[in-house]
């Protein structure tokens, strides 16, 4: 089977691709002029060329990323697409189609899916559950970050975004049993005009849940506990001390935390060597689905000590000098508040530096800035970098580098060159410090940050 991707350069429709390719599809596709790493890296080690094929009746279906109307080439190929009669699907509805099964488990909020479906995922690998999965991020572990298999259960991480064809939540589509909900929080201000349509989004997926299924809702936010009394199925809790799974006590060792949790039956002693209380609430949320699915203990804790996690979630990539380079994925005030406690949990005397590239498209509005200098209050300064404008959002509206020193403060440094960046930090970091980069992504964000630790390796 021909099947041709619009937008393939994605964190769901890429590892799709190389999952079709696998299934013995023959897989074609498009996206913008120039696509960048780790997305052009995964396509072309499978072999998968991108922006070469014209759009002809031999192919048998397309499938259209949320992504493909942000690129002329792909607006024109769907038209030609449309001319030509071909039969076409959004990869939220592929996903939905192809992926989801009866035994469904979802996970839900606006920070903290990726690290908890994955690690869902990797615990079911562990149990011989053969689960099919898929989330948007790439693990350390060597496990994809998508599979089809035979069996009935299905694991994915759920967006409340509505971009491309999507005419609703995409995790809507998913059709739940099992949902695991860290927040509820208005986080996509581009998809939502309001936080009563946001609400309502959430408030369906609750709505969806099956009296045989169950609710895992994190008791600390407030916007989840609020959703939750919607639901109709078993509500299980977790994340405060009266919640039927919480974290009892923590002990920090060098390289290994010790979590000891609370369970309905007894105390649970999980090892991780992932860091960061943020991440310790993730393991938390795993666990109570696991758990409740009766997956057993043992497996349950060989799992998470044998987790890594994933790829730009406050991962450690260099020690130069006594400096500790992280990168990170952080756009939103709770992830970067939950970065920078981290660190400072786990690096409580050494000094937190910020290179700050707030390119997610909410972030293009002054009303979400609101909260950054808490956000970034255990950070020694935050060096903002060069700014990213969408022209279809009014000047009234789009936040400028006058809208974050506004907020965030003195210690904010605005750098909209890379040469100056770089410069900056080869004359100001010093031994003991920590430089953290905070990006959604982004070629040129990526190699601004290379240039800079090449420097110290030098």
């Amino acid at each position: 089977m021909h099947i041709h991707i619009l937008g393939i350069a994605g964190t769901m429709t890429a590892p799709l691709a190389v999952s079709l390719k696998r299934a013995g599809h023959h897989v074609s596709g498009s996206d913008q002029e120039k696509i960048y790493p780790p997305f052009s890296s995964i396509l072309k080690k499978a072999k998968i060329k991108v922006n070469f094929y014209e759009i002809t009746k031999d192919i048998d279906l397309c499938i259209v990323g949320s992504s493909y109307d942000n690129f002329e080439n792909t607006k024109k190929e769907f038209q030609q697409i449309k001319n030509l009669g071909l039969p076409y699907i959004t990869a939220t509805e592929y996903i939905a189609k192809y992926l989801v099964k009866k035994e469904s488990i979802v996970v839900a909020g606006s920070y903290g899916k990726t690290t908890i479906t994955s690690l869902i995922s990797w615990i079911l690998l562990q149990a011989k559950q053969h689960p099919n999965y898929m989330f948007g991020g790439e693990p350390k572990n060597k496990f994809f970050s998508i599979n089809f298999s035979q069996s009935d259960i299905s694991v994915v991480e759920g967006d409340e975004s509505i971009h491309g064809l999507d005419c609703k939540a995409k995790f809507l589509e998913y059709l739940p049993k099992y949902l695991v909900l860290t927040s509820a929080d208005w986080e996509h201000k581009d998809c939502y005009s309001s936080e009563t349509e946001n609400t309502l989004a959430f408030k369906k997926l609750i709505n969806l849940l099956p009296k045989d299924g169950f609710l895992v809702t994190n008791d600390k936010s407030k916007s989840a506990k609020i959703i939750s009394q919607f639901s109709k199925s078993k509500i299980i809790t977790y994340n405060s001390n009266i919640s039927n799974y919480y974290i009892d006590k923590i002990q920090i060792k060098e390289n290994l935390t010790t979590l000891v949790i609370n369970t309905p039956t007894g105390l649970i002693k999980i090892n991780t060597t992932i860091i960061g209380q943020f991440n310790f609430e993730n393991i938390l949320a795993a666990v109570a689905l696991c758990d409740s699915l009766k997956i057993s203990t043992n497996i349950i804790q060989k799992s998470v000590f044998s987790y890594r996690g994933i790829k730009r979630r406050l991962e450690l990539i260099a020690n130069k000098n006594n400096i500790l380079f992280f990168d990170d994925f952080a756009q939103s005030t709770d992830r970067i508040e939950s970065a920078t406690q981290a660190l400072k949990q786990h690096y409580p005397n050494r000094n937190i530096k910020v290179l700050y590239f707030p390119h997610a498209s909410f972030n293009q509005y002054k009303n979400s800035l609101k909260g950054l200098d808490l956000a970034f209050s255990k950070a020694k300064e935050v060096v903002l970098g060069p700014l990213k404008f969408n022209l279809k959002i009014t000047k009234k509206s789009r936040s400028t580098a006058k809208d974050y020193k506004k907020i965030i403060g003195t210690k904010l440094i605005y750098l909209p060159l890379k040469k100056q960046i770089v410069d900056y930090y080869c004359n100001s970091l010093m031994p003991n410090d920590i430089l953290i980069c905070m990006s959604s992504g982004g070629y040129e964000n990526n190699r601004i940050f290379k240039s800079i630790i090449n420097i110290f390796k030098n």
